[in-house]
């Protein structure tokens, strides 16, 4: 009887049933809210190390990492029971974090060290540290997980690194203090959020050797995605509090659409189509129609709402 009443409650718990989940970070108040994103509603707030930033989910292994910059560390949280079960000592400034396609290495950009360090995600161990330029923010793997990009905002530049050697390959000129960043879907195109520039450069990650694209968005954009059907790119503004499309047929931005205040992560769930944006001084949540091209809902979230990185977790 006890087992057959331990077993109703795992499975009508609703933190155990809900996916997918958006982990957003709260700079301001160190916490992460998680979001059910089907509810539209916060489950649980968890608290993290101080001043959370960057966030990647790993679905393989039920785990969701988060930087935390004044605590020089990394947050584990098991996204099953919404907890923290390990805190990784980084040192310096950690703010981007990415993911190997199989979820084995972790990767940390060290904004003061100007380098990204590598973490066993079994062990929580350091494995190596690479030297990569100036103020490393955004990270991406490749889909084949053959190539590290590294966005150096203060190099005007990315990098490409070798993540299986841990060397650097080729760096490339972009526009002014390159942040965030993502991929098409197909994984040939790498969008480029340049901050003091106003832009998005577009980069032919398979023909490396072509003209960037860049595109004139609003003023200081962060992060970028693409629409489930590659139609659009969505890019936070910070300083006009809303969100710019880009048809990407076009080549130009076509529509802005009014956000909260300070917009800064953005992600898009692969199910639904819904983007999600997190939105620094107004604490909250915007949710669009990436179809519509529509603002549909406000989620109050918590202080300094962030969420920098892949923070949607299926």
């Amino acid at each position: 009887m006890k087992y057959l009443f331990f077993l109703i409650f795992v499975l009508t718990s609703p933190w155990l049933q809900a996916a997918p989940l958006a982990f957003i970070t709260n700079q301001g108040e160190h916490t992460v809210s998680v979001i059910d994103i089907k509810q539209q509603k916060v489950l649980k707030t968890i608290p993290v190390g101080k001043a959370p930033v960057g966030v990647v989910t790993a679905p393989k292994l039920g785990l969701v990492f988060i930087s935390n910059v004044d605590s020089q560390d990394v947050s584990v949280i098991d996204s099953k029971q919404l907890q923290v079960i390990q805190q990784i000592a980084i040192g310096g400034s950690p703010v981007g974090l990415a993911l190997s396609p199989d979820e084995t290495r972790l990767f940390v950009a060290d904004w003061t060290a100007d380098r990204v360090h590598i973490y066993d995600t079994h062990s929580f161990q350091r494995i190596d540290s690479i030297d990569v330029g100036k103020a490393p923010a955004g990270l991406l793997l490749s889909r084949d997980g053959q190539m590290l990009i590294v966005a150096n905002r203060d190099d005007n530049q990315i990098v490409l690194v070798d993540p299986n050697h841990h060397q650097p390959m080729q760096t490339l000129a972009v526009q002014k203090h390159p942040f965030g960043m993502s991929l098409s879907h197909d994984g040939q195109r790498l969008y480029v959020v340049n901050v003091l520039s106003n832009s998005v450069s577009i980069v032919q990650l398979n023909h490396l050797s072509e003209p960037m694209q860049h595109i004139t968005v609003g003023e200081h954009p962060y992060c970028v995605v693409e629409s489930l059907d590659g139609r659009y790119l969505m890019v936070t503004n910070t300083q006009d509090d809303d969100v710019s499309v880009i048809d990407l047929t076009l080549g130009k931005q076509i529509k802005r659409i009014n956000v909260g205040a300070v917009p800064e992560g953005i992600d898009i769930d692969p199910i639904t189509g819904l983007v999600l944006v997190a939105n620094w001084s107004s604490g909250d949540l915007s949710l669009i129609d990436s179809q519509q091209l529509v603002l549909i809902k406000q989620i109050k979230t918590g202080d300094k709402s962030r969420a920098f990185g892949q923070f949607i977790l299926q």
